[in-house]
């Protein structure tokens, strides 16, 4: 994986397309709050097939992760779980926390 979340979000978007059925279990909006030094705000459609990355909040968002772009691209990266994440409380989940859960499977691609 890349270095920044930037980066990880742009290797991500080839990953949906290379795997178009992967958001069908979710079926959501999720956004990504990242901050920090080269964090931004990014929302995954996975209503669509593929599911599509869009820079920016979105209103439809079902579950919302806040962290720190450092925890983000270390857990993208299988450096840090999401779970101690979660529980260090280094990782927020605001919205449908069922959805959070589910998205392990988006995220080991």
């Amino acid at each position: 994986m890349a270095g920044t979340a930037k980066e990880i979000i742009e290797e991500f978007k080839g990953k949906l397309k290379a795997n178009p059925d992967v958001g069908s279990s979710i079926n959501a909006v999720v956004q990504f709050v990242v901050n920090g030094e080269e964090g931004g705000t990014w929302c995954i459609d996975l209503t669509k097939q593929p599911g599509e990355i869009g820079e920016g909040a979105s209103d439809n968002a079902a579950c919302t992760l806040t962290m720190d772009a450092e925890d983000f691209v270390a857990m993208m990266n299988k450096e840090a779980n999401p779970m101690s994440l979660f529980m260090s409380g280094k990782l927020k989940v605001g919205g449908d926390m069922s959805i959070s859960m589910k998205l392990q499977s988006i995220l080991d691609l």
